[in-house]
């Protein structure tokens, strides 16, 4: 299993939120793939979306838009050459832990975490 190292944990009411470093591609494309329009919408606005693209050129389709989000974040991942780390949420809830959004910086899965858990 590609190394991971936990670099928040936060009980919040009845649940537990992680941040948690990982380098598994698999498990940040799961993550990305399960993600809400919140999450998105939230990563979407930490990788300027919106500012880097003129708008004629932000996919219309919620597929093309997806992959649009998903290949930024990738390359925000990257670290050296192919490698890439990336930053997982995990909400334990009930003991069923479930990654609900993935980032390729720090500060933005924290933020979400903050965002989240003030709701």
């Amino acid at each position: 299993m590609p190394m991971q190292k936990t670099f928040l944990s936060r009980k919040v009411g009845m649940n537990r939120f992680a941040i948690v470093k990982t380098y598994d591609t698999y498990l940040a494309r799961e993550t990305f793939t399960d993600m809400n329009p919140l999450a998105l919408d939230h990563l979407a606005k930490s990788l300027a979306i919106e500012e880097q693209y003129n708008p004629e050129d932000i996919p219309q389709s919620a597929d093309d838009y997806r992959e649009l989000l998903w290949d930024e974040m990738a390359e925000s991942a990257r670290e050296d050459g192919q490698r890439c780390s990336f930053f997982v949420v995990t909400r334990t809830s009930l003991q069923i832990e479930l990654p609900i959004y993935v980032s390729g910086d720090w500060p933005s899965a924290e933020r979400y975490v903050q965002k989240i858990a003030s709701q």
